[in-house]
């Protein structure tokens, strides 16, 4: 499992290009977030599950001072190169989610590429738990969660991208257990190298499905104040095909 996030840590962000092509809009609602939830002015924020910094990077380009917590070395090792290549001040922690250290405090922590997914009922408590004693009076969390029965396809789905001169073929596919809220996420990346070479790597994740309702009852536990949004914009609507959780400390 996480083969996604360690050996082809190098290739995710040409996996995700046209993802990363949105974060820019996803960032500006996030601010709007901030602005409209928190009761503390943002200027620190904490971004678990950073990955290779693509909104991480975004927040600091924006002035805030961030800190990337990821479990994998191998994904922090790409944000640190982006990050010093645009001369971008950013901590970067090796870390788990779920063991924050509270000695430091922040007016934010975000989580976001459906990250809180891969926390099962317990774990999620958890991790409200540890993002709790990492904010600040008043500051907020905020973590988007896809709606998983919006109608899509279960795949598969074919792609492909290219990078310094490597062609990526990425065929993506999913099995939901909706009796066990569970989605078994697989995806086929084959690398062609320009020497003909081929590399091939299967993901097998197993991630954990709420609903807007589940994911409030389980934040109340431990926040304040609890909102779900729709996907870019402060109501819900019947067709979001993404959630966003707000939780007020």
């Amino acid at each position: 499992m996480h083969e996604l996030y360690t050996v082809l840590a190098e290739y995710y962000d040409v996996i995700y290009r046209r993802r990363a092509e949105r974060v820019r809009d996803e960032m500006n609602f996030v601010e709007e977030i901030f602005k409209a939830d928190a009761k503390r002015d943002v200027k620190k924020i904490l971004d678990l599950a950073c990955g290779t910094g693509i909104p991480t990077l975004e927040l600091a380009k924006r002035g805030y001072e961030v800190t990337g917590m990821d479990l994998h070395e191998e994904m922090l090792e790409v944000a640190k190169r982006k990050a010093k290549r645009e001369g971008l001040t950013i901590e970067f922690i090796q870390g788990n989610a779920l063991e924050v250290d509270s000695n430091q405090e922040f007016d934010a922590v975000t989580m976001f590429f459906s990250s809180i997914m891969y926390f099962d009922e317990n774990d999620i408590k958890k991790l409200f738990s540890s993002v709790v004693k990492a904010l600040k009076s008043g500051g907020v969390f905020v973590a988007d969660f896809p709606c998983w029965f919006y109608g899509g396809s279960d795949g598969p789905i074919v792609w492909d991208e290219s990078a310094d001169g490597e062609k990526l073929v990425i065929t993506d596919w999913r099995i939901v257990e909706p009796g066990l809220q569970k989605l078994h996420f697989k995806r086929l990346v084959q690398i062609l190298k320009p020497n003909g070479e081929t590399k091939s790597f299967f993901v097998n994740d197993i991630l954990h499905i709420y609903t807007p309702r589940e994911m409030r009852v389980l934040a109340k536990e431990s926040f304040d104040e609890v909102k779900i949004y729709g996907h870019l914009k402060r109501r819900l609507d019947p067709n979001d095909r993404r959630y966003w959780l707000v939780g007020v400390k």
